[in-house]
Order: C-alpha cells, then sequence, then structure tokens
C-alpha cells in the first residue's frame, strides 16, 4: 500500500486554482514495484544531481527529499508562462516493513532516481538435534570438560 500527500485528483483541483503565473511546487511522480525478493521505487526528478536529493528509509516509510531550483535568477523579467514545477520537496511512500535498511541500493540516470531495496530474508525452520546426556569420549558428562591431563589444583 502507498501512501501518497495528495491524491491525483485533489492535485488536478489545485492546479486549476493556481494562479497561471504563480510557480506550482514540485512533487515528483513516483512507482513503487514491489517483487518477491526487493522493492524497487522509480521516481522522476529531472534536472536535480544526486547531491541534491535524500532519501531515508524508516520503518515502513521511504521518503525522498530534494530541490529542484528556479533557473531563471529573479522572477523579475519576461517570463510569461511556467508550466514546470520547482521548489523544495519531500515524498513519502509506504514500503513493506522489515525492509534492509544496511542494502538500500540508489542510483540517478536520465533524471530517474532508482531505489532498490531487498526484501528481508525469511527464517527457514531448521529441525534441532537434542544431544542426549550420554558421556563424551574423554570420559566426562555432556556439557562438562575433562581435566587437562598434567593439571595440578
Amino acid at each position: 500500500m502507498l501512501t501518497e500527500p495528495t491524491t491525483p485528483w485533489l492535485r488536478e483541483v489545485n492546479r486549476l486554482f493556481t494562479p497561471a503565473h504563480a510557480v506550482a511546487s514540485f512533487l515528483p511522480p513516483a512507482d513503487v514495484v514491489v517483487r518477491e525478493d526487493a522493492v524497487d521505487v522509480y521516481m522522476d526528478v529531472p534536472g536535480l544531481n544526486a547531491d541534491s536529493l535524500d532519501v531515508e528509509l524508516e520503518s515502513d516509510t521511504l521518503t525522498v527529499r530534494g530541490e529542484r531550483r528556479w533557473p531563471y535568477g529573479s522572477q523579475d523579467g519576461a517570463v510569461r508562462r511556467v508550466e514546470r514545477r520547482f521548489g523544495r520537496f519531500e515524498r513519502s511512500l509506504r514500503v513493506p516493513s522489515g525492509l534492509d535498511h544496511d542494502a538500500v541500493e540508489a542510483s540517478l540516470n536520465d533524471g530517474v532516481l532508482t531505489l532498490h531495496i531487498p526484501m528481508p530474508r525469511t527464517a527457514k525452520a531448521r529441525r534441532v538435534e537434542i544431544k542426549s546426556g550420554a558421556a563424551s569420549s574423554d570420559g566426562a558428562p555432556q556439557g562438562q570438560a575433562a581435566e587437562p591431563q598434567g593439571a595440578t589444583t
């Protein structure tokens, strides 16, 4: 299950009420693919580099923070229309719990942030052999060490 700060329909409503000259905030779209052995997240972050992104996995929440900077200098001037989005963002996605926090792999290629998070290995049932209280080969009962030869007390 994914959590999203704004649902798609609410984003469209917000777009209707944002003035044409105002710069809308940047919220990168993301895909979360859950496989048997891993979770893969693909997030579109065009124009960003690895230094402008921060990724954090805590419990079952994956958070990506960053900033897509305004490229035109001051907002005074001849900017007539801005359809691209800019600004700071924080995107949190719910992922399966128990993922290996230390094994997250991240890469950034052609404006797509890819995160690969392995699923934890499930513990397999293992039959445990129970040893009887029989004497060991040195004559001492199991669990007790025989006195070393030549030892004096």
